[in-house]
């Protein structure tokens, strides 16, 4: 899929109500490898955090080639946010030219994240 085949967007309402994700192939050059690049985008209805985004890369033949994860840019997002990402695969033999996308992620309460600092000097007092 080209980065020129997105639907257009003119507003969140034509969207499904899910968290979406798109890529697209960037770069195919066997030095420098296979560019994987996309956007998620926060259409759940409220705020999302701790997004990570799969790949898996398939073979002619439709088998599993090789899968890597990693956290977009911002890994948290509101309501309508949209956050980035960019995969690299190096030294692979063949052109990447079936994947698949999907997002992980969870609920983001308002609550303050953990921190063990504010546990110890709570404790010290």
């Amino acid at each position: 899929m080209q980065l020129n085949s997105f639907p257009e967007i003119e507003d969140f309402r034509k969207l499904p109500r899910e968290v979406v994700v798109k890529g697209a192939i960037s770069e195919s050059d066997p030095k420098k490898g296979v560019e994987i690049r996309g956007i998620v985008i926060n259409n759940i209805g409220q705020p999302i955090k701790n997004i990570r985004v799969q790949v898996v890369v398939f073979d002619e033949y439709h088998l599993p080639q090789m899968s890597m994860s990693l956290s977009p840019t911002p890994s948290k997002l509101q309501q309508g946010g949209i956050a980035n990402f960019i995969f690299v695969f190096e030294g692979l033999e063949k052109p990447v030219k079936d994947f698949y996308l999907h997002a992980n992620w969870g609920f983001d309460a308002g609550e303050p994240e953990e921190d063990d600092s504010e546990d110890e000097a709570a404790t010290e007092a």
